[in-house]
This record gives C-alpha cells, structure tokens and sequence, in this order.
C-alpha cells in the first residue's frame, strides 16, 4: 500500500471514530433513554460525501400531532398493533417504542413492502421489497412540543436478501408511507388498516 493511501485509509477511520463518537455524546435529547440499536440521530450527510462508506446515522422522519403525550403513547402503541408490529422496544419513560428486528417477506399491514421501503429492483423489474426477504428496525419516539401537541419522530432501517441465494443485503430506504401512517394513527386521522 503506498504511504498516500495509508494516509488516507488512517484519516478515514479516524474520521469514523470521530463521527461516531460525536454522534454517541451529542443530541442527547434525541436518544434519551434508547439504549441499543438503532437511535433517532440527526446526519448532515448527503449522498455522495466521501465519508459514505463509514455507518451512517438514519434520520427520523418527524410529525406532530395535536393530541397529548399521554395519549399520543396509548395510541402508538395500539398503532403497532394494528400495524403487526410486534413489540420488542418499550421504554415508558422515554416514550420509545417499537421493534428492532423485525423479518418480514411480502407484506406488512396487508400492503406490499414496496409501499413502505425502496430496496430497488430486480432483472424482472418487480421491486426487491416484495420478493427478498426484509430485516427491518421501525422505532418510534414521542416527544411533546405543547401541552396538546406530540412529535412523533420514527425512525426505519431496513435490508433486503434474496431468498434464494447467499449474497449480501441490500440497503433499503424508506418511502415516508409507513412514518406518515403511524403518525397520523396517533393523531387519530388514519384508519388503522
């Protein structure tokens, strides 16, 4: 390896431990109490920046609605439910929930998972979301912004396989669709199914 690139690979990493460290000590209120997998962090990182290839956070696609805190949380939870997403994520205290390992193939809340993740598309054309098999993270956090009103910030990751080969996941993004969904259950403006 020439000395350049050993320079380069070095300030890479460093770079990474640097952002991942800054990213574990700062915007505390954001991961409050989330104690593993994913947090709901902000990245400043757009598509293309040469720090691409080191883990990035996700960003939570956030919503408010005018309803109370403590409501908002009965609501949620009935929203995963209704949703058929198993809890496995509760902190009350917090006000985090959700499920952090979840396998799906097909469908999700009787829709196709294309609906909800973009995991591009196969030689045939037909989206991967509705043919590979889907690990996925769905995290929702509450947060009050008035004595009426909650943000509801959910964060989603997600990787699709093939299921008939042993090749490696692919990263899938979401559509907003299953974010805004939650939301607007919470706030009461969305048929649960």
């Amino acid at each position: 390896m020439y000395p350049s690139a050993r320079r380069y690979s070095r300030s890479l990493s460093f770079a990474g431990v640097v952002l991942l460290a800054s990213c574990a000590s700062g915007n505390a209120p954001l991961s409050a109490g989330v104690s593993s997998g994913p947090s709901i962090q902000e990245s400043n990182t757009q598509s293309g920046d040469r720090m691409a290839s080191v883990p990035q956070f996700k960003v939570a696609q956030r919503m408010t609605v005018q309803v109370p805190i403590a409501d908002a949380w009965t609501r949620l939870a009935k929203a995963y439910s209704d949703l058929g997403i198993p809890l496995t994520t509760v902190q009350p205290d917090a006000h985090v929930l959700g499920n952090e390992g979840m396998k799906r193939s097909h469908t999700l809340a009787n829709q196709r998972l294309s609906q909800f993740l973009d995991c591009g598309s196969g030689g045939s054309g037909s989206a991967n979301a509705d043919v590979y098999s889907i690990n996925m993270s769905v995290v929702s956090r509450l947060s009050p912004t008035s004595e009426n009103a909650t943000e509801v910030a959910t964060l989603i990751q997600a990787t699709a396989t093939p299921m008939a080969f042993g090749t490696a996941p692919v990263v899938c993004s979401t559509t907003g669709s299953l974010e805004a969904r939650i939301a607007s259950m919470v706030g009461g403006t969305a048929p649960a199914k």
